[in-house]
């Protein structure tokens, strides 16, 4: 059984999650969704959302898990994720992002997220200095373009305010050694197109990489796909970790 922590992205909360979740429960893995502060159905003002919020809610979240998670970010849930992997060191198994940020130290995510020119989510979003809001009459082209129709609508729906604060906070500096890291793409995402999620994780020397034909919302477009990559790049992970056994004495 493998510990899996599923972090959401902007605007979205655990509910993102509902599709997949089962799949890998269903297979013996334990897995948590939590809402991030100010997201879904947690009541934490925008205002008083910071990044360092997002990172101890995950580290909080894997605290109550038998084990150090594997952590898996969606989106921005890459951003927050990757803070809480520094401030907190040895404290998941692994870190999987799926076609999310993974910013450098110092980076905010406002800025590697403007930094993709041939994105669509700009022109989607209406910020202001508390909350940024999406134009729900965008969110089919831009998050859901390859996702059912039906479901698309209801998540176009249930799409909340983005706090501000944590977009404009850069992301701090390790504070100790990285869990094993993966990628995955999705070759049809307009909100963080392939050009940039490639660029991201190949200057932070991410090798193990997968890719799903997908908007940006593979938990809703191939759900089930999604599921086999996660436990994919598990398996991966568990297999690096695992010693090689010193060869029998006398064997060539």
């Amino acid at each position: 059984m493998t510990g899996f922590l599923l972090i959401h992205g902007s605007w979205h909360g655990a509910w993102c999650w509902e599709d997949v979740a089962p799949i890998l429960r269903a297979r013996g893995h334990d897995v948590v969704t939590p809402d991030l502060p100010s997201h879904g159905n947690d009541q934490t003002p925008a205002w008083r959302t910071t990044l360092e919020g997002y990172a101890r809610a995950i580290h909080d979240a894997a605290r109550s898990m038998k084990a150090p998670p594997i952590v898996v970010g969606h989106s921005m849930g890459g951003f927050a994720m990757t803070e809480a992997a520094h401030r907190y060191p040895g404290a998941f198994a692994g870190l999987i992002y799926v076609c999310a940020f993974v910013p450098e130290p110092g980076e905010t995510l406002l800025g590697i997220a403007l930094a993709d020119r041939q994105s669509t989510l700009p022109s989607a979003m209406a910020r202001g200095l508390v909350v940024t809001r999406f134009r729900k009459d965008r969110a089919r082209d831009c998050f859901y373009a390859t996702s059912p129709e039906g479901r698309a609508a209801s998540a176009a729906e249930r799409l909340r305010p983005e706090p501000m604060r944590p977009a404009l906070r850069g992301i701090s500096r390790p504070r100790g050694p990285l869990p094993p890291r993966a990628y995955i793409e999705c070759l049809a995402d307009k909100a963080i197109t392939i050009g940039h999620q490639r660029m991201m994780h190949g200057r932070a020397g991410i090798t193990q990489v997968s890719r799903m034909d997908t908007d940006h919302s593979p938990f809703f477009a191939a759900p089930a796909t999604l599921a086999d990559q996660i436990c994919t790049h598990a398996a991966a992970f568990a297999k690096a970790e695992t010693p090689t056994p010193p060869p029998r004495r006398g064997s060539a």
